[in-house]
């Protein structure tokens, strides 16, 4: 048992409605529903009675409610309470495994030569799940896929890169183009990666194809990128891919069988950066002095390609 399950739980029980309890803690749905399931699990009891407009209390529920609701109250009060958050001497760093890793090291680095004895643990996890840690508090700042739109936290754009269509050298002649635009492609099945991936710069980009006219859309369940390397090997589809050698999902295409043609779409960008709560910038002098470094340093973009 740990105090964000019984967060959770206390938001659900006071709303009466996972929706709502939801937008107060700044999470969607899937992760607060797992940490109240988590919960009861542990207790071995059913905290609630799920209806299918409608959630009430059980027994075990409601005795656990006025507790439940002191320790939380408790445990705010002695982070309100803290009079310098600079005495930590950790900061927890969250990092999208398919970013590129230009952009963990930039923000990694920054810390490191501002404070050197400041312990950076990472954890690892796709953007939308890193955000739901970090509106949690589960993390200090999170390097991630672009938007950012939770009104609790804040993002700063650190890279920025166009695409490139990823299809097989040998056969296909897209392959010979020195550049494609959408245009080009409306006849052809496109893959995409999963949405979970980050479900808002996903739904941009699929958006933004169909407005393009882009007529054959296969979402995968998945963003292995060397899955969907082999679908595009052995099914003659194309995807988009982010144009840069070095970001791990483009390495995949890297080999003789595969051609990347650069998009000319100058509107169409694939962003990546920052994120961290709003209030940490007033509560962390640490922080607030890593993100304006940041921000003067590189001029809000670090890369375009």
């Amino acid at each position: 048992m740990d105090i964000q399950q019984l967060r959770c739980f206390v938001a659900v029980a006071e709303e009466l409605h996972f929706g709502r309890a939801a937008d107060r803690l700044h999470l969607t749905a899937s992760p607060l529903s797992r940490r109240i399931r988590e919960l009861e699990r542990e207790l071995g009891e059913e905290l609630f009675v799920r209806g299918y407009h409608q959630v009430t209390l059980t027994r075990c529920g409601r005795e656990l409610l006025e507790p439940a609701a002191d320790v939380v109250r408790r445990f705010d009060a002695l982070g309100a309470r803290r009079p310098d958050r600079t005495a930590r001497s950790t900061r927890e760093i969250g990092a999208a495994p398919l970013l590129t890793p230009t952009i963990v090291d930039l923000v990694l680095g920054t810390f490191k030569q501002l404070y050197p004895d400041i312990e950076l643990p990472i954890t690892l996890e796709r953007s939308a799940v890193l955000m739901e840690m970090l509106c949690a508090r589960e993390l200090d700042l999170a390097v991630v896929h672009l938007p950012v739109t939770d009104p609790g936290l804040r993002g700063l754009e650190l890279a920025r890169y166009r695409y490139a269509v990823a299809t097989r050298s040998d056969d296909d002649e897209l392959a010979s183009r020195p550049r494609v635009r959408l245009a080009d492609l409306i006849e052809r099945e496109m893959l995409l990666p999963s949405s979970k991936l980050q479900p808002l710069a996903m739904k941009n980009l699929r958006d933004f194809l169909v407005r393009a006219g882009i007529r054959h859309l296969n979402e995968l369940p998945h963003a292995d990128s060397i899955h969907l390397a082999a679908r595009v090997i052995r099914t003659r589809s194309i995807t988009l891919v982010v144009a840069d050698p070095d970001n791990p999902s483009t390495r995949s295409f890297a080999g003789p069988g595969f051609a990347l043609v650069p998009l000319d779409e100058p509107d169409l960008h694939f962003a990546a950066g920052v994120a961290w709560r709003a209030d940490d910038e007033s509560a962390d002098p640490i922080l607030a002095h890593v993100m304006e470094t940041l921000r003067t340093g590189r001029g809000a973009t670090l890369l375009v390609v």
